[in-house]
């Protein structure tokens, strides 16, 4: 008989273990709770509503690259498509948003279910699935949508641990498979993630079996590519490529250095014990040897000694991701001599640095975003801090960031903590989602103020407010759902072409939280406001937080 694999023998142990495995199924079930029951809170009126007012959209009718510019989205707007339609077909708009945060949620546990089939190759099945949790807990921005970061990041995630495992158990055609297709699909998500793929396939390349390793992975990345360079062949890629000239990151339109270095200057101010990480692994490396025990302990801590400096913000999750899987490269010593150590190292961490400096360098946010590509790191952390470990208490780090994470899902994106959101919202996109009760009034009554115009109305929300196209019937009249402060040249000469709207919803007050909002500040020059005074609309509703104009000759509500 030939000897078990230590994973093999683990699993072996797991099923004269029920006790152990009944305390996992516990742990697993807390996450998942916890994580299910944070999605009924908070509203967002931008960027979650942007994910949402994005594919539905493209439901009514707008077309690609011409109604709607967003280019990032919009290709998972594409994605959405059906599950929208199917949604909208049958229910109506009704409780939209909390529709698409099920669809996020059941995402991240078929995330999770890959990372667990991916790591078991190394891995017993209830540790596998302990640093699987990881993928449930970790939200970006605590936003509960499936947006550009959450379907980008997290089939890039799944792609690199499937294609390890593929690695591993060369014989299992479906893993390359499915590999291949989730790093297919994050590129379609998530365009600039091309460079993180790219960089895991080199890799497996040099470390495989170069005809087997690619035999079915190139063919199934190729088919979601096929997608995406159909969808830009309809839309024209010079208008493809003026929507990323004109986005709002800059640095896809040219390199900029500064800005890389930015990105790393961020890891490093954002990391709160950044006095005694550096410590504690040269004395980690000092003990090793002649105090093992002592070593261990030390081990044990550092999951908390990369702590972000703010720990109850929405961005606290992405920082800790990020400077967590920083922890792997300095264990690598330790734990290279472990079956698929390497390997591992090799196909999931690299590529995770490289998709993680490209997903802070692309995005507006700078190196905030790293933690969306470097998030595989992380788990590579986590294997090599049970390798390191051992023994009972192996899985206490992996269990410790898992309680860091679920906790730092209690604050909630431009709305408040999950302690002061009581006020529901009955009716409407948001229906179902709980808020303070200024927010929910808002809404209310700007759903009663603009509900009433019919889908033959055409209207445009400024500044910072795709939510509105949430709340009416009226086509959204814009190059985009959401409008950042300066008024894009492009917007007007889209309205020179066809026509003004119908309706102008110009926001004075946008309301965040119970201790305030965003105030909206216009320029007498804004060439939307410029467009009211020299064109026939009349205010028709003025409130305290929004003023609406239509014009003489518009639509009938």
């Amino acid at each position: 008989m030939a000897p078990q694999t230590e994973a093999e023998a683990s699993r072996a142990d797991g099923a004269r273990n029920p006790l152990a495995t009944a305390l996992v199924a516990v742990i697993a079930l807390a996450v998942v709770g916890v994580t299910y029951w944070r999605l009924y809170y908070g509203v967002d009126v931008s960027d979650e509503s942007f994910y949402v007012a994005v594919p539905y959209r493209l439901v009514r009718g707008a077309r690609l690259f011409v109604d709607e510019t967003s280019v990032a989205q919009q290709l998972v707007g594409i994605l959405l498509y059906p599950f929208v339609h199917a949604y909208v077909s049958l229910v109506g708009v009704g409780g939209i948003v909390l529709f698409v945060r099920h669809l996020q949620f059941v995402f991240s546990l078929a995330v999770a279910a890959s990372i667990a089939v991916g790591l078991r190759a190394v891995l017993p099945t209830r540790r596998a699935v302990l640093v699987a949790l990881t993928a449930v807990a970790f939200v970006p921005f605590q936003i509960h949508s499936l947006s550009y970061n959450t379907v980008g990041g997290g089939l890039f995630t799944a792609g690199c641990l499937l294609g390890f495992a593929s690695l591993r158990e060369p014989g299992r055609w479906s893993l390359r498979l499915l590999a291949g297709l989730c790093h297919g699909v994050a590129v379609f998500a998530y365009p600039p993630l091309i460079v993180g793929v790219a960089a895991c396939y080199l890799v497996r390349l040099g470390i495989g079996r170069r005809k087997a390793t690619l035999a079915l992975d190139l063919p199934a990345l190729a088919l979601p590519l096929a997608g995406l360079a159909a969808v830009v062949a309809v839309a024209g890629f010079g208008r493809v490529r003026a929507d990323y000239r004109h986005s709002r990151t800059t640095s896809v339109q040219h390199f900029d250095s500064h800005k890389l270095v930015s990105v790393a200057a961020h890891e490093w101010h954002t990391l709160r014990f950044w006095y005694l990480v550096v410590p504690a692994l040269a004395l980690v490396a000092l003990l090793w040897r002649r105090l093992p025990v002592a070593a261990r302990i030390v081990v044990l801590v550092l999951p908390l000694l990369v702590l972000p400096t703010k720990l109850r913000s929405v961005t606290s999750s992405l920082e800790y991701v990020a400077h967590y899987g920083w922890l792997a490269l300095f264990l690598l010593p330790l734990a290279r001599r472990r079956p698929g150590a390497v390997e591992l190292f090799a196909v999931c961490w690299l590529p995770a640095l490289v998709a993680g400096a490209v997903t802070g360098y692309t995005s507006s946010n700078g190196g905030v975003n790293a933690g969306i590509g470097f998030f595989p790191a992380a788990l590579v952390s986590s294997v090599f801090l049970i390798w390191t470990l051992g023994g009972r208490f192996a899985t206490a780090p992996v269990l410790i960031t898992l309680a860091l994470l679920t906790w730092f899902e209690l604050p909630v994106y431009r709305d408040g903590p999950v302690s002061t959101l009581h006020a529901r919202v009955n009716h409407g996109a948001f229906a179902g989602l709980l808020t303070t009760a200024a927010k929910r009034d808002f809404l209310v009554r700007l759903e009663g103020t603009v509900g009433g115009f019919g889908s033959s109305c055409r209207i445009v929300f400024f500044d910072d407010f795709p939510a509105g196209y949430l709340l009416t019937r009226a086509q959204a009249d814009t190059t985009t759902v959401w409008l950042h402060g300066r008024t894009p040249p492009s917007l007007i000469a889209y309205y020179r072409r066809h026509g003004f709207p119908d309706v102008v919803v110009e926001l004075a007050h946008i309301p965040y939280s119970v201790t305030g909002g965003r105030n909206e500040h216009y320029r007498r020059s804004n060439p939307l406001l410029a467009m009211l005074r020299t064109r026939s609309y009349r205010l028709v509703a003025s409130r305290r937080d929004y003023l609406v104009y239509r014009r003489s000759s518009g639509c009938s509500a």
